[in-house]
């Protein structure tokens, strides 16, 4: 359920189950107060657009970034992701809403604004909801949809509204769509969603050139290893951010120290324990 915007906006496969034409229309009101803007995109030219779609491992959970490699500007992201083991258990780090001079990112997801976002006075928007996330619901199209959470595969729509005419508040070439939870190391892949519209440029006719990148993600927490080296004590992890303690009953206080590394001095007749914990 992806929308296609250039140089109006419409929207592909919007799919409204019964009960759902009143949220439909909400929708459709409050992206009239956008075409207006859209409109002034100039129709340009087609171009070629290099698109990266690729998954980092981030202290154990699955970061899905994207980078526009010559600056080119992406309307909307419709994309499956897949584990080869275990399951996707939860989803985090997106950005909601629209894009301003302050903050740019891809905020837009059609089936949850359809299904858990109010709007008022016909282009209110709250779109601090806890149900608000990007990701598809496996109804709407069940033949070319990832089962969702708790299970090997989730599909996931991203789209961005910005004003074409302040382009401050465009979306950024590169950065995080979303990051992801997984119950056990496993390699994540990304590939299209076709029939929500997969990668979506703003340019009209535009050649992307698109390539998607899989990473092995391990999501176990543990400290890795410990070493004395003239004097200082370097203490490597994994999976969330190292906290030390006197006792091992606690209390337990955080290092501040997410980046697998920590070092101190060693003290004569010291006793500390660390453990990890996830963010």
């Amino acid at each position: 359920m992806l929308f296609l915007v250039v140089p109006t906006i419409q929207f592909a496969r919007l799919h409204c189950r019964a009960g759902r034409q009143s949220a439909a229309a909400a929708l459709l009101n409050f992206v009239k107060k956008w075409i207006g803007l859209f409109v002034l995109t100039i129709i340009a030219e087609p171009v070629s657009a290099s698109v990266r779609v690729y998954v980092e491992d981030a202290g154990g959970r699955a970061l899905i970034k994207y980078e526009c490699t010559a600056g080119e500007i992406i309307r909307a992201f419709a994309l499956d992701v897949t584990v080869s083991e275990g399951q996707i258990t939860g989803i985090s780090d997106f950005f909601r809403g629209e894009c301003t001079s302050a903050a740019q990112g891809y905020g837009f997801f059609p089936s949850a604004f359809r299904d858990h976002v109010v709007v008022t006075n016909g282009t209110n928007v709250n779109w601090d909801v806890s149900s608000y996330t990007p990701l598809a619901v496996p109804t709407d199209r069940s033949d070319d949809t990832q089962p969702g959470l708790n299970s090997a595969g989730v599909t996931l729509e991203f789209g961005a509204l910005w004003r074409s005419d302040v382009p401050a508040t465009s979306p950024p070439a590169s950065g995080v769509l979303c990051a992801l939870e997984l119950s056990q190391p496993a390699l994540v892949s990304i590939a299209e969603n076709h029939a929500r519209g997969g990668i979506v440029p703003v340019a009209p006719g535009g050649v992307i050139q698109k390539e998607f990148q899989a990473a092995f993600v391990d999501p176990e927490i543990i400290v890795t290893g410990i070493a004395v080296s003239n004097g200082v004590v370097t203490i490597t992890f994994k999976g969330g951010e190292l906290e030390t303690a006197n006792e091992l009953s606690g209390p337990w206080v955080s290092t501040g120290n997410n980046s697998g590394s920590y070092s101190f001095a060693a003290g004569t007749a010291e006793v500390k324990f660390f453990r990890v914990r996830r963010q």
